[in-house]
């Protein structure tokens, strides 16, 4: 595959994720608003369930299609047809247990909202084939507007009911129209339907690779999941909307930068998986650039935190700025993490991805349970999850470093000016919260003085991704100089 086709994939991506996501802020925003933290913290431990649930549906099969190097009509057929019998299975399974899971968090009114919201598997299942077989096809820019239609369409009705007083419904509501649209967009864009029959031999063969990629993003779904059912149950509904809250935040730039990761460089590393010395590369420029971005906007999102939330969320969302603090902090690392883990997929090596998962996993978990035992407060549990986050980047690196000779001392030595550089800029960002102005200039003059250190910090420290960014800029405007001579030489003979 061409490296034009991979930019412009990328930067499709990129469009989609970020786009898509600052839209779907902007919805949350005015969502959080009109409603009560409590009901965030309701929605949350219904997604736990239904996220458990696809996990289990999806079972590796997605992450098959795209690593495998042929697939063929038998194939997608063979994943629509278990992919929807487990659905229909899980949505039976949560139906039944809603009134259990209702009781043991002492909340009747998590009953119909989870049956209804359990719908959305089907959607999911089916829509996970069609992101397969787009991803192999790199066709993200009719991705990118699916998820925009989606985006908007469902947060239009979720604003809509939450100013009617519909409280939970209206996050239900936007949450399982974001996935209906969704799918049905992504049917209109793809034109695919499951025509074939089902074939034991390619159930076998994905499911070889799929049911380690099923252990691992078990093991990933439960470890992400446990930390709002235990602050659900051990604290308050209400403790886990601020928790939940100062997650989005910090996690508007870093998760979306981590799906775009994945969702072009999987597909483009597995099909040069042969080459070792290609995948190195592109795991260098893919950590590089993500660290470039990623660092300063999460030092920058925590150093403007106050002023951000009670501007955007008013004075009642206040207690959820130590979060976005903390959580910005663990985040960084997902350039690291996130294309740590691509790379081992793509080489196909899902048995090392199995075990790296169990360790990870495990390593997390204990550290989770130190902070719920010895502390009894949320922010603890935060500052844990900061401390096993970038614990994650180590363990992550380890299989690489053997794969490819670029180990978490290689990658350290490539991000340590990106990350002085954004240092530099958090510190200078956060002694502006002494001005005393309205919070919305305070935001405009951080955002300002903020960028234009951070670019002064790079070109002092000789940060190599904003050269790369600078010599990609002057050669494209090269290129067009010349056509623009041409048009001003045809101009001047006629």
């Amino acid at each position: 595959m061409d490296k034009a086709t991979v930019i412009k994939s990328l930067i499709y991506k990129f469009t989609e994720r970020f786009s898509v996501k600052c839209i779907g802020l902007v919805i949350s925003i005015i969502l959080a608003r009109l409603l009560a933290p409590e009901v965030f913290g309701q929605l949350a431990l219904l997604t736990v369930f239904t996220d458990l649930s696809l996990t289990l549906i999806d079972g590796g099969l997605n992450s098959a299609l795209v690593q495998s190097k042929e697939t063929d009509e038998r194939d997608y057929s063979t994943v629509f047809i278990i992919t929807l019998a487990l659905s229909v299975l899980m949505i039976a399974v949560l139906y039944f247990a809603a009134p259990v899971i209702a009781s043991f968090y002492k909340s009747t009114a998590l009953i119909k909202p989870l049956r209804f919201y359990s719908l959305s598997l089907l959607f999911s299942a089916f829509n996970s084939i069609q992101v397969a077989r787009m991803q192999r096809a790199m066709r993200f820019r009719e991705m990118m507007y699916c998820s925009l239609a989606a985006t908007i369409t469902a947060g239009t009705l979720g604003i809509l009911l939450a100013y009617m007083g519909a409280g939970l419904w209206a996050l239900v509501g936007y949450y399982f129209t974001h996935i209906a649209v969704n799918c049905f967009a992504m049917l209109f864009a793809n034109r695919w339907v499951p025509h074939g029959r089902f074939s034991k031999d390619s159930a076998k063969r994905l499911y070889g690779f799929g049911i380690k990629m099923l252990a691992s993003s078990m093991i990933t779904t439960i470890y992400n999941d446990i930390r709002p059912l235990i602050i659900g149950k051990k604290f308050s509904t209400a403790d886990l909307g601020y928790y939940e809250r100062g997650q989005r935040f910090s996690t508007t730039v870093s998760l979306n930068l981590d799906t775009a990761v994945q969702s072009v460089m999987f597909p483009v590393m597995a099909q040069a998986q042969d080459d070792k010395k290609q995948v190195r590369a592109m795991l260098r420029r893919a950590q590089t650039m993500g660290e470039f971005i990623i660092f300063p906007a999460m030092v920058g999102m925590a150093a403007v935190a106050e002023p951000m939330v009670r501007l955007l969320l008013t004075e009642k969302w206040m207690p959820c700025v130590i979060f976005v603090q903390i959580l910005c902090v663990a985040e960084m690392q997902v350039p690291l993490t996130s294309s740590n883990l691509v790379v081992v997929k793509a080489l196909g090596r899902s048995d090392i991805l199995m075990k790296q998962e169990i360790l990870r996993r495990t390593l997390m978990i204990i550290v989770l349970l130190v902070t719920v035992f010895a502390f009894h407060s949320v922010v603890a549990i935060a500052c844990g999850f900061l401390f096993s986050a970038w614990l994650d980047a180590f363990v992550t690196s380890m299989p690489v470093k053997k794969l490819l000779g670029y180990g978490f001392a290689d990658q350290a030595k490539d991000m340590w000016r990106s990350a002085l550089a954004a240092v530099i800029m958090g510190a200078v960002v956060a002694a502006l919260n002494l001005l005393n102005v309205p919070d919305a200039a305070k935001l405009i003059i951080q955002i300002i003085t903020g960028a234009a250190v951070y670019a002064a910090a790079c070109w002092i420290l000789k940060v190599e991704s904003l050269r790369y960014i600078l010599n990609m800029l002057k050669k494209r405007g090269a290129r067009r100089a010349p056509d623009k001579n041409t048009e001003k030489n045809i101009n001047d003979a006629h």
